[in-house]
């Protein structure tokens, strides 16, 4: 995408072109370089009933089942049933 120029407004207010803003950014964090160079972040809200999926402690846990899964740790099952009875057998050994 080409640069554009764009005007500094009223109380230091920038107004960014149409095709800078992707879909659904409403906040960008704002950072200044020590070359001069004003950087926008986009920044990515998340509702409330869905943070917990951001804390660290859930991430490592999807990390954790990504590589499980990626190094073939994982067992498929034909229904719920069979899946019970494992995990029934398991309990059982302990």
């Amino acid at each position: 995408m080409r640069p554009k120029q764009v005007l500094l407004g009223k109380r230091n207010q920038v107004t960014l072109p149409r095709e800078f803003v992707a879909e659904n950014i409403t906040m960008y964090e704002c950072e200044r370089r020590d070359d001069g160079a004003i950087v926008l972040t986009p920044q990515i809200s998340v509702p409330a009933s869905q943070a917990y999926f951001w804390t660290p402690q859930w991430q490592r846990g999807e990390k954790e089942a990504s590589d499980d899964i990626a190094k073939g740790r994982l067992s498929r099952f034909a229904g719920s049933q069979e899946l019970f009875k494992k995990l029934s057998n398991r309990r059982k050994r302990k």
